[in-house]
This record gives C-alpha cells, sequence and structure tokens, in this order.
C-alpha cells in the first residue's frame, strides 16, 4: 500500500520546480492532487505528470497573495476531490537587490507571496481540514536563506524565516485538530527559481557548486519530494512545529572561489532567463481578481 493512498494534496506553485517535484512525488504514492499555480500553462503540464502515476489531477490558477483566490482554492479542492489531506505552501519568488536601491515593490511583492501567501494558504486549507474533521498534514516550504543571507538576498530571507517561525506557533494552535505543521528548509534545488545559482549541468556554476557541497552534488526537487512524503505519512505523525533543513551540508560552507569569466559569462546568461521568466509571470502575480 502507496504511503498517501486515498488522500488529497492541495500544492501551491505546483506548476514548476519543487512544487511539481511534490506532486509527481505525492501522486506515485496514491494520493489525487490539486495543482494551484498562478501559470496556468505550467500547472497543466504538471497536472499531464500526475496523470501517468493514474491519479486525478485538479488545476485552479490561484494567486497565493490574494485571500479570495486561497479561500475558493481549497473550497474548490473539497468540491471536486472529496476531501483535503495535505497542504504544502510552496509559492514564492526571489527579488534580490540592495538595501539602497531596492524598490518597495520588489520588497512588498516578497512579502505578499512568501509570507502572506504562505499564511493565507495554511488559513484556508486548515479551515476546510477542521470542517471535514479528519485531520491533516500541512508543510510549508522555507529555505537555507532563513538562517544564512548575503547583501542582496537580505529581503528574501527574512520572508523565509518569518515561514519558518510562523509554522512553531500554528502547529501549537492546530494539534487539538489533530493537525501537524512542519516547514523544510531546502538548499539550492536544481529550479527554474535558483537556476542562477544552480547553474547548468556540466556548466562551471555547477561544478563549483558541486565542489563546495559536502554531499557533492546540487539539490532536486525530488529530494525535497521526499521528505514531504515523510511528513505527509504516518511515519510523520508525531512531527510537528519543526524545520528541517535539506541542504547536502552547504550552511556550513564558508565561502568559495571567485567566478572565473566563464563562470561569469553563464551568469549573466541566467540572469536573463531569469528575467525573461520575471517579466513573463510578473502581470500574473499582479493580478488577484
Amino acid at each position: 500500500m502507496a504511503s498517501q493512498d486515498g488522500k488529497v494534496a492541495f500544492i501551491t506553485g505546483a506548476g514548476s520546480g519543487i512544487g511539481r517535484g511534490i506532486a509527481v512525488r505525492l501522486a506515485s504514492e496514491g494520493a489525487n492532487i490539486c495543482i494551484v499555480d498562478v501559470d496556468a500553462d505550467g500547472a497543466e503540464e504538471t497536472a499531464n505528470l500526475v496523470g501517468q502515476h493514474g491519479r486525478s489531477a485538479h488545476v485552479i490558477r490561484g494567486n497565493v497573495a490574494s485571500e479570495a483566490h486561497m479561500k475558493r482554492a481549497a473550497a474548490q479542492c473539497v468540491e471536486r476531490l472529496g476531501r483535503l489531506d495535505v497542504a504544502v505552501a510552496n509559492a514564492g519568488i526571489a527579488r534580490g537587490g540592495s538595501v539602497l536601491e531596492m524598490s518597495v515593490k520588489d520588497w512588498q511583492d516578497q512579502l505578499d507571496v512568501n509570507l502572506t501567501g504562505v499564511f493565507l494558504t495554511v488559513q484556508a486549507t486548515a479551515q476546510q481540514m477542521v470542517k471535514l474533521g479528519n485531520g491533516g498534514r500541512i508543510v510549508c516550504i522555507s529555505s537555507l536563506a532563513a538562517e544564512n543571507t548575503s547583501a542582496n538576498m537580505w529581503s528574501y530571507s527574512a520572508t523565509k524565516a518569518g515561514v519558518r517561525i510562523m509554522v512553531r506557533g500554528w502547529a501549537q494552535e492546530l494539534g487539538q485538530y489533530a493537525i501537524t505543521v512542519n516547514a523544510i528548509g531546502p538548499g539550492v534545488i536544481e529550479t527554474p527559481l535558483a537556476q542562477g545559482l544552480a547553474g547548468e549541468e556540466g556548466g562551471p556554476i555547477r561544478q563549483a557548486l558541486e565542489r563546495r557541497t559536502p554531499a557533492g552534488r546540487v539539490g532536486k526537487p525530488a529530494d525535497i519530494a521526499g521528505l514531504v512524503n515523510f511528513m505527509a505519512g504516518s511515519d510523520g505523525e508525531f512531527m510537528t512545529g519543526a524545520y528541517v533543513l535539506m541542504d547536502g551540508g552547504l550552511r556550513d560552507v564558508r565561502g568559495g572561489s571567485q567566478p572565473d569569466e566563464d563562470a561569469m559569462g553563464e551568469r549573466e546568461r541566467l540572469m536573463r532567463a531569469a528575467m525573461e521568466r520575471r517579466a513573463r509571470l510578473q502581470p500574473l502575480l499582479d493580478d488577484r481578481s
């Protein structure tokens, strides 16, 4: 018997990256999946992958920064798939920048998605879980950045540190309803959001990162998905209020070599691709109607 047989999982940001990896893993373990994302095309691609495991997938175009979207999405999940057992607050964005130059818009967008969005996801799904009376499992994706930061990533780090502490309070409140709440802190994972840090397979950025990382490789969405599966399964029943770092040991690594010309060229190319992706998704993030 698979560990998630008969369950329904609600996953935000499931149209790509870690969210997609979690959706596919839980589907392979027997869960039906509510795929929530602002990117409908990416969500449909994830739904096709879920279907390959013989499970049902319901796509919901929703913005985690909108209370109305999240209330509607959680209710629709129960209406279409009959229950809601697991919720994963995964959607997030990153906006780097100097404190001297960062715009209020970039700051606010991160607060809206990474902090308020996690709160609204947890609130909406927990309300449905309480109403159904079957308990539940909630997992929030924080980051290694909740512990380490830099001159350009302090704002992102602040939001992820916020997630880490909110989970501890929610675990205390929701335990009476047999709902567990935990957080995961991924390190550098090979996703569209972290491509500038992870680099390309075989490229100079990736090679340098692999040399620095004690585990010897970059993380994969499947790594995080396996931990979510544990937290959402029977073996995770006694875990709540926890923050689990999954970074291949990178937290304790200090410094690194200066990037050479090849690495700088790769980083510039990847950053251009990231800006193109941001330009495509920004109007979707701004739409909360």
